[in-house]
């Protein structure tokens, strides 16, 4: 298993971050294939890049020795991500609420005796900040006083009107509330060979080499990026448009499948457009800016010759599960753009 190495967009070329291993896909995640309109490459079907695409120069530039050293604050910073899975707040039980405080709590409301919709944590606990987090009333200034493991009623009223819900404009309710415990201080983790392991490491020491070799390989994709940022192209495929915004809208269908929405609902509901189209029509810009991006890399590789290969999958670990999902070309087009090509550039040419 690769460590922070996970299959996604050609990075920083697709307006959402990718959630590619997520415990489920929507129906509309499996409408998108990531590897429709690539060849056995990784290359765009039938397009030649380098005969549409002005690049700058790219081989012989000079560039900062910087590039090729993972310094101690971003591998920290790399491995404190991955800890915080792993860390916690104390969690404190024997004193009284402040003022304050951030306390997790459980609350079931009803007016005149009947419980009502949206007005329960379902027992799943919700955290929130005594004089910060915004509740109605004084409901959150009720639970001051109280200790954790209590259960007791807090009274509010709604206020008039109630744009969330008109049905509760001015009525008095109840929510019968538990106080399970007050946040304390934060712990955090220290990576033990346990972790290493469960990302497939043999030892710590295995782990923190591979996040400094993805430091240095993201440093160099950098570089990279803003050679291809300095790209222009006399002709954009529909093809590859059509692909980079599909791709973009399959990144919505992940927290899509959490509201247990569509992507087009997700999209006017939770991120606020009138409709999907107007978000496309909105991002125009910036999905042709990527496809230029994209098609300055192919040409590139056109140019010099490159390609990712079968042992090149193989060597960097992906599983058959992952190659499944996504088809060798698109894994291939990953491998070419993220590595291959940097490297390419970083080795012809000179440190300043």
């Amino acid at each position: 298993m690769k460590f922070i190495k996970p299959i996604s967009a050609l990075l920083a070329l697709t307006l959402v971050g990718a959630q590619l291993f997520s415990c489920g896909k929507s129906k509309e995640s499996d409408e998108f294939n990531y590897s429709e309109g690539l060849d056995e490459n990784g290359y765009f079907k039938g397009i030649k890049a380098s005969e549409i695409v002005t690049l700058p120069e790219y081989k012989g530039l000079e560039y900062d020795a910087s590039i090729l050293i993972a310094s101690e604050e971003e591998v920290q910073t790399q491995l404190d991500g991955v800890l915080a899975n792993y860390s916690s707040y104390e969690r404190i039980k024997d004193r009284a609420v402040e003022d304050g405080d951030t306390v997790n709590i459980d609350y079931v409301g009803s007016v005149d005796g009947v419980e009502f919709d949206g007005g329960s944590t379902g027992g799943y606990g919700t955290d929130v900040t005594i004089g910060v987090t915004q509740y109605i009333d004084d409901f959150l200034e009720q639970l001051i006083g109280h200790k954790p493991g209590e259960t007791f009623d807090v009274n509010v009223t709604f206020p008039d009107p109630y744009p969330n819900n008109t049905d509760l404009s001015g009525k008095d309710a109840v929510f019968k509330t538990t106080i399970n415990y007050i946040q304390g201080d934060f712990i955090q983790a220290e990576l033990t060979p346990e972790i290493a392991s469960s990302y497939g490491f043999d030892s710590t020491e295995a782990m923190i080499k591979n996040i400094e070799e993805w430091v240095v390989d993201m440093q160099k994709f950098d570089f990279f990026l803003g050679i291809l940022e300095k790209a222009t192209a006399t002709d954009i495929p529909q093809a590859v448009i059509d692909y980079v915004v599909k791709y973009d809208l399959s990144q919505f269908s992940y927290y899509a499948q959490i509201y247990g929405m569509t992507v087009d609902d997700f999209i006017v509901q939770v991120v606020g457009y009138e409709s999907k189209q107007a978000y496309i029509d909105e991002n125009m810009e910036t999905y042709k800016a990527n496809a230029i991006q994209y098609l300055a890399a192919q040409a590139i590789a056109e140019l010099e010759g490159l390609k990712a290969t079968d042992k090149d999958i193989e060597d960097e670990g992906y599983t058959s599960a992952q190659i499944e999902q996504y088809g060798k070309p698109y894994i291939k087009q990953y491998i070419l753009f993220q590595q291959i090509i940097p490297d390419f550039i970083i080795n012809s040419g000179k440190v300043k």
